[in-house]
Formats: structure tokens, sequence, C-alpha cells
């Protein structure tokens, strides 16, 4: 059905209003639907819709609930996600679908405790599913203890040989234990069973990108994109490879499409970088500008803001703005990165005028 997946932006999009328009109006289309855009990655906006609809007729449908903490992780809302399978354990305490996923959004947020009552959970509850050796292996890897989270996803796997978590997760544990060659297999053999995995591509794209093999990260770069395009870090990743080859064009496009209508001040600080290479000065006081908002719960200066707030004041004192010039180097001050040379700055600043008075 889905022929072009991964060719094109809107492709997919299209060919699943296509579908849509063909099945009958009937409940299970809608539950076909939410499946189906939760499987090909697409917006949160187009599952939710689906899902709402649904839940006004199933209110306490525990697959829709999931469904719900599915959409949150996917868009990396990690705290809602919690919340949903929270309530989900405690409406049925003996589940175990999706709990491996749950038991991954525990391990990003850093919650031992929480991850290993879970482990406890799942074990009591069924020590002979996937999902089981799954979670143990997250906390395992939460503790640092790659080895034994490597023999829980073999388990895993033992039980359930086209389980792609386990595939993936094993790959993940294989990079941190520097075995990089054995991280690959895992995630050819994660593709294999389901190509639609992009962390599995993304994880090849790191692996080659450790073995310094440029081409083959791009490559497998541009498959997680493809699978994942509302991906800030996918588009990140790509960004960064392209500037690695000096494709500068396509290296600044991919750093556009992972900053978005956010202000990622990482993106940004690499896109000012780039333009002042390409000589473009003014798209690069641009971007670090915007590199310099800060919000209002931020007590320190973060580093980015200092190296930005550094360049722009060195461009304000090359035109002669001195006042502007003076006034970034005295908000570097406030932090603890660049410190020195701010300082010089300032000093230099003061001589000129002295000079000029």
């Amino acid at each position: 059905m889905f022929k072009q997946y991964g060719t094109g932006r809107n492709s997919v999009k299209i060919q699943l209003k296509t579908l849509s328009r063909s099945l009958p109006a009937h409940i299970m289309t809608s539950f076909f639907m939410v499946y189906t855009n939760q499987e090909l990655h697409q917006p949160a906006h187009s599952v939710s819709e689906y899902i709402e609809e649904l839940v006004s007729i199933f209110p306490n449908s525990q697959f829709l609930q999931s469904q719900q903490a599915l959409l949150a992780h996917n868009s990396r809302d990690f705290e809602e996600a919690e919340s949903l399978f929270e309530s989900l354990t405690k409406q049925d305490p003996y589940r175990l679908d999706d709990m491996d996923i749950f038991s991954n959004i525990l391990y990003v947020m850093q919650k031992g405790p929480k991850l290993a009552f879970l482990a406890q959970i799942a074990l009591a509850t069924d020590k002979y599913r996937s999902e089981t050796c799954c979670i143990i292996g997250n906390y395992y890897s939460l503790r640092s203890d790659h080895e034994k989270a490597v023999t829980y996803f073999q388990r895993a796997l033992k039980l359930n040989r086209h389980y792609t978590s386990a595939w993936t997760l094993m790959g993940h544990e294989y990079i941190e234990m520097k075995n990089t060659h054995a991280a690959i297999e895992a995630y050819r053999r994660a593709v294999d069973v389901n190509a639609k995995d992009y962390r599995a591509w993304y994880g090849l794209g790191q692996a080659y990108e450790i073995l310094e093999m440029p081409y083959y990260t791009l490559y497998y770069f541009q498959r997680a994109t493809a699978l994942k395009p509302f991906d800030q870090r996918m588009w990140q990743a790509l960004g960064h490879c392209y500037q690695k080859l000096e494709r500068p064009d396509e290296s600044i496009k991919a750093y556009r499409r992972a900053l978005g209508s956010g202000s990622d001040r990482g993106v940004l600080k690499q896109l000012a970088r780039l333009y002042e290479l390409q000589g473009n000065i003014d798209a690069a006081v641009q971007s670090y500008k915007q590199c310099c908002i800060q919000d209002e719960d931020e007590e320190s200066l973060p580093q980015d803001v200092s190296v930005a707030r550094m360049w722009l004041a060195k461009y304000e004192l090359s035109k002669g703005d001195f006042k502007e010039a003076e006034m970034h180097a005295l908000e570097v001050l406030k932090g603890s990165w660049e410190l020195e040379e701010a300082k010089a700055l300032i000093r230099d600043l003061r001589n000129r005028k002295l000079e000029l008075s």
C-alpha cells in the first residue's frame, strides 16, 4: 500500500487520506487509522482527532488510553506519557502490553525507583513475556550494568525473535560497551524485522559515525529522517553529517528543518557558524541574536548564550558600535564562560574610548 513511504514528506499523509476515503464509515476504520498513523509516525494532530472521536464512545477503553500514552511518548511529552501509563497500571496492575514503552520513558526520565518497581511487578506477573525481559533490561541499563542488560534483551529475543525494540535496545547497549560492530549487527536485525523502526536506522547512523564512515552515516540518518520527518533530532543529526562532509547548503537546510518554529540554541549556533563561513553575516547575526533569548526561569547564563554574545560583541566592535559591544560583553560576565575574552574586550573598548576623548 505505502510504496512511496519515506520518499517525500507528504507522500504517506496523502496515501493515508486516500485510504481513509476508500474505507467504509465504520468505527473499526477509526481504530485502524489510529493504529496506522501511530505506526507510520504521523504528527500528533493526525492521530489525536481519531482518538478523541473514539474516546467519546469508549471513555474507559484501556487500548485508547495506551494509544494516548504512546502519542505523548512519540511527541516526546514524557511527563504526560508517564502520567497516562501510571493511570493504566492503576486500572490494571497486571497489564504488560506497552509496558516496555513505559520502561523506556522511565529510563529517559532517569526514574530508577519507579523503573525498579515496574520491573518487579512485570516479573511477578509473567517472567516469560518478552516485555518483562525488556523492562528488566532497561532497569540494568539505567544502573550502567550493560552486560546484564544485554542478557535480558537476548532473553526477550529468545521468547520473540521479531521483537524489534529488544534488537534496537541491545544495539544501544553495545554502543555503550564500545562494541560498535555488535551494535551494527543488532540494529541491522531490527530493521530486517521492522523497516519502519526509525530508532534502529538512527542507531546505525550513530554507529557508523563512531567508525568515521560519513557516507554510511549520511545514508542511515536520511533513512531515519524519512521515517520521522517531524523529529528535530533526526534533522539535527543530518545537518551535522552534512557539515562534516563540507556540504554547507544541505547542512543549513537540515538545521532549518531541525529548528522548525522552535529556538534550539545548539541548532542556532551551528546555523550561525555556517552562515558566517558562507559570508552571510546578516543571517549569522540574526541566528546569534535568537540564541541570546533566555527563558525567565534560567538563572545562569548558558554556554551557548555566552558564545553568541561574545561573537556579537566582536561584531559590534568591528562596526564601531562601542555601546552595543560593551552591552554584550558585560552580559557575558554574568556567566561562567568566555570570561577572560570578555574582560579583554571591555578593556580594549575603554582604551579606545579614552583615545577618542
